[in-house]
């Protein structure tokens, strides 16, 4: 039965005999990674949204720490650079236009 099912999408096995499942597995992995060690910051921010309690406790010690972790290491470096070159934009002013914490210039 399972060999008369033909797929829309058939994904070879590659040259180490890797499944279309199996490629699918190691492109997600390496996702989960690296979303975990260039934004580890929002994880840490993330659970501080966390209602008190001993597990969100937990939580919390461990993405603190690993957003700790990565910032040691320089990971953070393009978040950064990035959230630095937004703050600049957003303070950006045309000639002659005051800041929004500011009053209207007369």
């Amino acid at each position: 039965m399972a060999d008369a099912f033909e797929s829309p999408v058939d994904v070879a096995a590659d040259e180490r005999g890797l499944s279309g499942l199996g490629q699918m597995a190691i492109v997600i992995i390496v996702a989960v990674v690296t979303l975990a060690l260039l934004n580890a910051h929002a994880l840490a921010a993330w659970a501080d949204t966390l209602e008190p309690g001993a597990r969100s406790a937990r939580i919390g010690d461990a993405a603190h720490a690993l957003a700790d972790r990565t910032a040691a290491r320089g990971f953070d470096g393009p978040r950064a650079t990035l959230h630095d070159q937004w703050n600049r934009a957003k303070a950006a002013r045309w000639s002659g236009q005051s800041r929004p914490d500011q009053a209207p210039a007369e």
